[in-house]
């Protein structure tokens, strides 16, 4: 059995004597009929047992580009210090905004209240960093946890969806079906087996080591939109645990890496190569860069990556100025790619991991013939999204909708 190198808070909810308690208030001797008082336990028992919900029904937080609108959006507040979980809960009912807190964070430490911030996120960061905490978004989802867990947590998800490319035999449509998106929702008292085993069977995977994870009772929490890699990430990670592909329908759980990094190559605009070498040293002393060419590399997170392009001009920033520009992202977006006779399916699921979504309605396609395995040659030099979808679209008998950031793939109608 894997040690668990950090204690957890929730199993302090004392389920033996809650349930002593539950079970010690019908006793059958106090009743006319004892059937009555045991069944009577025995109802309110089951009524207690925690539910998890994996669905795209029922939205109760925002994503997308809503969700990108309400962390971008100023956050101030003042008041008595209060507790971590509790006001993290107010905060993120008053913005619809999911917050979940990391297992190992006493949720009943006092906090003072006094943010100042220009968006959600760094509000968020005032208020926890105040008791040695620190937060970052994955997916539609703003996480609280230890700093050395935060900080590695994106590259982490990185990572583990790049080894998708490496399952053999993993068709262009397993893999697009992997990377779609649904929220994770868990109720009070609810084991991280049983968000894990709900989370396997909604992916149609199998976990072949799931007491591999310590028992533990978890508050109710939600994971808003999360693809698998990330809703298996974020909840293992508590544990110091990740997992690996056994095969396309198996995964392993194992002890998680401690250190992580990924390799990247970047080229600056509007500078040399030189100038850019020497402002991201300057700017960045710990990362070794290498020269290669008229472009450079180094190994970092996805964060030191992300800060180096903005840094050189080879992106623009990732926080827009305003919901506008968000919605509108995905039209403004240019794509140079090259593709022979690769499946229409790993396009799209490239464009899922570049943050795009990408819906369809499985059975209305099986039933037109269209196939996502279907091969398809390209080649785009700065085209739109329009552009990048009407010739691939058109060669495997599809249509497509835009809806912001959303790719709606629907079947050819025909006369």
């Amino acid at each position: 059995m894997l040690e668990v190198p950090y204690p957890t808070y929730e199993t302090k909810m004392r389920t033996k004597p809650t349930t002593y308690r539950l079970f010690n208030r019908f006793p059958s001797r106090s009743l006319p009929l004892p059937f009555l008082g045991k069944m009577a336990a025995i109802v309110i028992f089951l009524m207690m047992i925690p539910s998890i919900t994996l669905g795209e029904d029922d939205v109760k937080f925002r994503r997308e580009s809503r969700f990108r609108e309400a962390i971008n959006r100023p956050l101030t507040a003042n008041g008595e210090r209060a507790k971590l979980r509790d006001y993290l809960r107010r905060l993120s009912g008053t913005r619809e905004v999911s917050v979940l807190l990391d297992r190992r964070i006493d949720p009943n430490q006092r906090i003072n209240i006094a943010i100042a911030a220009e968006t959600f996120d760094e509000g968020i960061h005032q208020l926890v960093n105040q008791v040695g905490v620190d937060v970052t978004i994955t997916g539609d989802t703003l996480i609280v946890g230890p700093p050395e867990t935060i900080r590695n947590l994106r590259t982490r998800i990185e990572i583990s969806r790049e080894t998708l490319n490496d399952i053999e035999d993993l068709s262009p449509k397993q893999q697009f079906v992997l990377l779609r998106r649904y929220e994770v929702h868990w109720e009070d008292l609810t084991t991280p087996q049983e968000i894990l085993t709900q989370v396997s069977n909604r992916y149609q995977i199998n976990i072949e080591n799931l007491d591999a994870v310590p028992h533990d009772l978890w508050a109710a929490g939600t994971i808003a939109y999360p693809n698998l890699v990330e809703a298996l990430t974020v909840v293992l990670t508590q544990f110091q645990l990740s997992f690996e592909w056994v095969s396309q329908k198996r995964i392993r759980i194992i002890p998680e890496i401690p250190q992580v990094a990924i390799e990247r190559t970047h080229r600056p605009k509007g500078m040399t190569l030189d100038e850019a070498i020497l402002v991201v040293k300057r700017e960045f002393p710990r990362l070794k860069v290498t020269q290669k060419g008229r472009q450079f590399t180094f190994s970092g997170r996805i964060e030191d990556h992300e800060s180096v392009a903005v840094l050189i001009g080879e992106r623009p920033p990732r926080r827009q100025a305003s919901s506008t520009q968000q919605t509108t992202q995905l039209r403004d977006r240019r794509f140079t790619l090259k593709m022979v006779r690769k499946p229409f399916g790993s396009l799209m699921a490239t464009l899922q991991s570049q943050g795009i979504e990408v819906r369809y309605d499985a059975q209305a396609l099986k039933e037109s013939g269209a196939d996502l395995a279907q091969k398809i040659s390209l080649e785009l030099k700065q085209a739109t999204i329009d552009q990048l979808l009407n010739e691939s679209c058109q060669k495997v008998g599809l249509t497509y909708e835009i809806n912001g950031n959303v790719i709606i793939l629907k079947v050819e109608s025909t006369q």
